[in-house]
């Protein structure tokens, strides 16, 4: 199968899954691979900052402040899916 409309594709990238708004091919209209890579990524993120919280890598207020912020950006990426096209 031949697509003949492609510039919306965009090409795999090794990093995944971490993808963030920034990579996105067009911000105002992402892709479900990248809104799945991004929501793979924002919660491997607040794992790694919850282990890092743990540890005593970082203080509790910028760790408890990263996770609200981290949570926030899942839930409006999250959104996306939900939003009519």
């Amino acid at each position: 199968m031949v697509f003949e409309d492609n510039d919306k594709l965009i090409n795999f990238e090794p990093k995944y899954p971490h993808l963030l708004p920034e990579s996105w091919k067009d911000w105002s209209n992402p892709t479900i691979y990248e809104i799945n890579a991004t929501l793979d990524t924002l919660k491997k993120m607040y794992s790694e900052q919850t282990k890092d919280l743990e540890k005593g890598l970082i203080s509790k207020e910028l760790g408890e402040e990263n996770l609200r912020n981290i949570a926030t950006n899942f839930q409006t990426i999250k959104s996306i899916l939900f939003e009519p096209r």
